[in-house]
């Protein structure tokens, strides 16, 4: 059972960093128009609150796993009390099968946080391939700006 390391999780979080970096940019790169900003500010907003949920979903899976791992430890531990008293198997069978369901549970989860990281990685490439280097009028971006306050955002 792995799970992402820490380095993985802190380059994706440079990137979102870096990506908005590039989304303040004024000057240089491709021209884009008044909706072409918001269709930008929009998905890095969006990305901003995926990237949240991925880092929630990661600190979860990490407390789950540390509790599988004491879990392990606790059933080692009686597995050699068992040894020198074989006469109650029973009560130690039942606990290993129910570790082994938690386990198959963090590793589904693991996979399910790897997929959720992927995708998140994918949506980070596709959108500095679109809006990064992007250059716009400040005007605009502080119309934008200005409208999603209005909304309420």
């Amino acid at each position: 059972m792995k799970s992402i390391p820490f380095a993985a999780v802190s380059g994706l979080l440079l990137a979102a960093a870096m990506l908005q970096g590039a989304q303040a940019q004024s000057s240089g790169g491709k021209a884009v128009t008044r909706d072409e900003l918001r269709a930008c500010m929009n998905r890095e907003s969006e990305l901003a609150a995926q990237r949240q949920a991925v880092e929630a979903q990661n600190r979860r899976n990490g407390e789950e796993f540390a509790a599988v791992r004491a879990e392990a430890d606790e059933l080692k531990a009686e597995q050699e009390r068992l040894e020198r008293e074989p006469n109650r198997t029973d009560r130690f069978e039942r606990r290993v099968r129910a570790y082994n369901a938690k386990v198959a549970e963090a590793k589904a989860k693991d996979a399910s946080f790897r997929a959720s990281l992927d995708a998140l990685n994918q949506a980070v490439v596709a959108h500095n391939t679109r809006c990064g280097g992007i250059s716009f009028l400040p005007e605009d971006k502080e119309a934008i700006l200005k409208e999603r306050e209005a909304a309420g955002k």
